[in-house]
């Protein structure tokens, strides 16, 4: 914990910044406040609470960037023109014992967002690798890669849809691929089809063309 506290210079005179403690997110008057313990008031520190502003990039009507820290985070409080009665949060802080979700490393190449249960959002600025990956803890991925020239969804169980730089495009199911419509229309000079092919109808407007071709109930000729 950060120690030592404000200088007071008078009746509201707590100037610069101040580590807190977060206490509770339900702001009684839905206000959208933040309720913090403030440690460097000492013992008396342990019962003060303060309903405080949370400082983030976008806040109107209805709509905004919502990031709220959890109960027991760290984060830093300053005073509007040093009147205690007005707190505002300007921010969260690692403090030795809440560690940042990746170590520091050069060149500072990545940018991340990593939620609580493992969710992670990532920009790598690599040069000739930089993507954009999406994942969650149970092993799903989204990646934008430019470096491979690639877009890719995974799921944990390795099944895949792919988009690469030759303008191909890969759906890869362990079991089945369902595609439910009420029309659906393949436009492409030839389609492949490996195994057998099942239907209830085959309509051909111009013909069928096959080496070896079995007529059973329901031909038309």
């Amino acid at each position: 914990m950060v120690s030592g506290g404000p200088r007071a210079t008078g009746p509201l005179g707590y100037y610069g910044l101040y580590p807190a403690i977060v206490t509770d997110l339900v702001d009684p008057e839905s206000m959208g406040r933040i309720q913090v313990r403030l440690p460097w008031l000492g013992g008396d520190g342990d019962s003060v609470r303060a309903w405080s502003t949370l400082l983030t990039p976008y806040a109107e009507d209805d709509q905004g960037f919502q990031f709220l820290p959890s109960v027991d985070t760290q984060v830093v409080v300053g005073f509007e023109a040093g009147d205690p009665r007005r707190p505002y949060i300007v921010g969260a802080a690692w403090n030795g014992q809440e560690a940042p979700p990746e170590e520091a490393r050069a060149p500072n190449n990545k940018r991340l967002i990593k939620t609580r249960s493992g969710s992670l959002l990532e920009f790598d600025d690599t040069d000739g690798a930089v993507k954009v990956t999406v994942s969650t803890e149970g092993g799903h991925t989204f990646r934008l890669d430019d470096g491979a020239q690639e877009i890719k969804l995974t799921h944990s169980n390795g099944c895949s849809i792919t988009m690469d730089a030759a303008g191909n495009v890969k759906i890869n199911g362990n079991v089945n691929v369902d595609i439910t419509a009420a029309v659906m229309n393949v436009h492409a000079p030839v389609a492949n089809f490996d195994g057998v092919i099942n239907c209830q109808t085959m309509v051909s407007s111009i013909g069928v063309v096959s080496p070896s071709y079995t007529p059973g109930a329901g031909n038309v000729w």
